[in-house]
């Protein structure tokens, strides 16, 4: 018989503390810290070292997590399966998404995916650090970091080009930079990453060679929105992909500068659990995002340049 507060000790340890546990699980840091205490009591084993600033697992603690963890994650994906096929798809589902990038390009697929499975909730999470999918309890992840967990599947989902653009009056004023290298006589708006909390460098590709320019000025944001009003402004040259800035360009608002000199797109990955069985939930939302998006591959580029 399978103790009910396995499944409890096997978050504990996925998860490396009672906290993001209980969170994971639904319940109170309390509630997770009594059924593990019970599961050591009923088995005879000390599971965890704990100090008040660690939580560790004994050889016991490790030798259970070997020999039940893989198994109980396999008993309850057929009792989910065998749920799903008796059910409509159900339940709630979470998205963690890159803020500016998920209102432009997922939000916008969200109503008809609504519509079609009006049991799913989807709650959705803007934010352009990048976290543990896992550790958050989060179903699907999207964002341009590569795959460099093995308990993830990540799947190619769009593609992002990235361009330099400013705004007219900003051109007229201080002129159009030729090359990569007159980019020091500009004031480039930087972009921060929430994430390492260094700024982004500018890749360029020069003689078929990739040039990275820190950009330099005296306006630093972390949002890409906030980069292109502030290039609706007239503050000076920012980095946004093509989405960002297409609505400007066509209006003639915007100029793309140094087109030649763009490095390739940049890949968008879709994340989800790379355990064998995938709730209908999360499988749905997958398909309908690969099935409906249109990436930037697909926007006629020669219709949005506007030379001076």
């Amino acid at each position: 018989m399978i103790p009910n507060q396995l499944p409890v000790f096997i978050a504990v340890v996925k998860n490396g503390n009672f906290s993001e546990a209980a969170r994971q699980l639904g319940v109170s840091s309390a509630a997770v810290s009594k059924a593990v205490a019970q599961l050591e009591k009923n088995l005879g084993l000390r599971l965890f070292h704990r100090t008040t600033h660690s939580l560790t697992l004994t050889e016991d603690g490790h030798d259970l997590f070997r020999r039940t963890g893989q198994l109980v994650d396999q008993l309850e994906d057929q009792i989910r399966l065998s749920t799903d096929k008796q059910k409509a798809p159900h339940g709630r589902l979470k998205v963690n998404l890159p803020d500016s990038f998920g209102r432009m390009v997922v939000l916008p697929l969200i109503p008809s995916f609504i519509e079609k499975y009006p049991d799913i909730e989807i709650d959705l999470r803007f934010d352009d650090r990048i976290g543990d999918l896992v550790k958050e309890g989060a179903d699907v992840g999207i964002g341009v970091m590569l795959n460099q967990d093995s308990r993830l599947i990540a799947r190619e989902f769009y593609k992002v080009q990235p361009i330099l653009v400013a705004n007219r009056c900003y051109v007229d004023k201080y002129g159009m930079p030729k090359t990569p290298s007159e980019l020091v006589e500009h004031n480039c708006i930087a972009y921060r990453s929430s994430t390492t909390g260094r700024k982004k460098t500018w890749n360029f590709r020069v003689d078929g060679e990739l040039l990275q320019i820190e950009p330099e000025g005296n306006l630093i944001v972390n949002n890409l929105s906030a980069a292109v009003k502030a290039v609706e402004m007239g503050v000076g040259i920012a980095a946004v992909s093509i989405g960002h800035a297409k609505n400007y360009i066509e209006q003639g608002c915007f100029y793309r500068i140094l087109r030649e000199y763009e490095a390739d797109p940049i890949p968008v990955m879709i994340y989800y659990s790379s355990r064998n069985y995938l709730p209908a939930k999360t499988r749905l939302f997958i398909d309908h995002m690969l099935d409906h998006f249109h990436d930037e591959r697909e926007i006629n580029m020669d219709d949005m340049i506007h030379e001076i």
